[in-house]
């Protein structure tokens, strides 16, 4: 009896270091689980930060490709601005403006062909014109010069050349073409010869330094008329009657007559 008491004393005394025990060992164990997770959270945490660090500077660098080469490019997130350069002196247009002395003279133009010294110019409707001339005191060049002729039984300006440079300083004016292509056709009378800044008209007062219309050349246009033999032709502004100089030599000579006459007479009957 004595015996199992001791042995039940001893379970007793053993169960209860073991429960004593029990706790810190569970203690330990928990703590070493929890640290051992901790430590697994922590890696994965960082290798999570790294995977994800990696694939945004994959993503940052192609977007920055995409942005760069402009391919691939989402639509409404990227947006990229242009920023033009300032332009170079070549790039860049330089205004100039020509000071002129208000005192100059006003450009104008010396006649070449025909000259204004030679006789009196006559055209033939069919043959081709030639002027030639020169520019004089011109500082500020006109942009475009007109070239007309100039009839004051129509009032007409009959169209030479049109918009010619200054360099342009002569001009070949086919009249036959003229004459088969006009509205108005050439008649035959005296013209004047205008050459003039296109931009305003042959009536116009030039600017100092400017072209001033030219008209001091007048020369005659005439259209040739068929051949017509001499035993048909007529003239047109011929008389049958006497002109007024043959009606005067006549009436002199029959008074020189009659007054020969009259003294004759005189002289036999004395």
């Amino acid at each position: 009896m004595k015996l199992s008491i001791v042995i039940f004393l001893c379970c007793l005394l053993l169960s209860s270091g073991a429960y004593a025990k029990s706790p810190r060992w569970l203690h330990h164990l928990a703590a070493r689980n929890v640290g051992i997770q901790l430590r697994q959270d922590s890696s994965k945490a960082s290798s999570r930060s790294s995977i994800t660090s990696s694939v945004a500077s994959k993503t940052s660098a192609s977007e920055s490709s995409s942005i760069t080469s402009g391919i691939g490019s989402p639509v409404g997130e990227v947006s990229t601005t242009t920023v033009s350069s300032p332009a170079t002196e070549s790039d860049s247009t330089a205004s100039s403006s020509i000071s002129v002395d208000p005192r100059s003279p006003a450009g104008g133009v010396s006649m070449i062909t025909p000259a204004i010294t030679d006789s009196e110019t006559y055209i033939k409707v069919g043959d081709y014109a030639t002027f030639s001339w020169t520019y004089t005191s011109l500082i500020v060049s006109p942009s475009a010069v007109n070239v007309e002729a100039y009839c004051s039984v129509n009032d007409y300006y009959y169209p030479i050349a049109e918009n010619l440079t200054v360099k342009d300083t002569s001009y070949v004016w086919n009249t036959s073409g003229y004459q088969e292509t006009a509205t108005i056709p050439l008649l035959v009378a005296e013209y004047t010869l205008y050459i003039y800044d296109a931009s305003s008209n042959p009536s116009s007062i030039a600017s100092p330094g400017h072209l001033a219309a030219y008209d001091n050349l007048n020369f005659g246009v005439y259209t040739p008329q068929p051949y017509t033999p001499l035993n048909e032709y007529q003239c047109a502004t011929c008389s049958g009657s006497f002109s007024l100089i043959e009606r005067n030599v006549l009436r002199g000579t029959l008074a020189i007559s009659v007054i020969a006459c009259l003294f004759t007479i005189l002289f036999m009957i004395r």
